[in-house]
């Protein structure tokens, strides 16, 4: 029998242990290795996230910048900005309960989306990174931040 825990994320408390949760990737970036640019227009990033909710993820994660293998030069924090945060606060308009995660090291993309309502962030890069970035964000409650299926608070 697997232990079971209690994580709250803002609105909402997810069981894990119980069964296995699923995130669902949406990449805003227009080299994205897993679907080539589809989503870099805002709205059809979040129609492409309701459908992956509507099929059974419990988290949505939203990328601005390819962490691909080979990936080109990182974007600034305003063009990251400019491609997560639309998604971002129109997932959250049209499914408030959604829990909805940002792939950043970026302090500022990071303060922008937690003002958006976000709660999670998953950083693919460096642990460091989250730290660094623990300190230079200000927020309300608890947000949490994971790496490679680690949480951390």
């Amino acid at each position: 029998m697997r232990a079971i825990f209690q994580w709250n994320v803002g609105s909402r408390v997810l069981e894990l242990g119980r069964r296995t949760l699923i995130m669902g990737v949406v990449n805003a970036t227009p080299d994205s290795f897993s679907d080539g640019g589809l989503y870099i227009d805002a709205e059809k990033a979040v129609v492409r996230a309701e459908k992956l909710l509507d099929d059974g993820a419990t988290i949505i994660d939203v990328g601005g910048e390819s962490t691909r293998p080979g990936a080109s030069e990182p974007v600034s924090e305003e063009e990251e900005r400019r491609r997560v945060l639309p998604v971002i606060r129109d997932l959250k308009r049209r499914r408030p309960d959604a829990v909805i995660s940002v792939d950043t090291y970026k302090s500022s993309v990071a303060r922008a989306a937690v003002e958006a309502g976000l709660r999670l962030l998953v950083q693919t890069r460096a642990q460091a990174k989250i730290r660094r970035l623990r300190g230079k964000v200000r927020w309300q409650g608890d947000l949490e931040t994971s790496r490679l299926g680690h949480v951390s608070k």
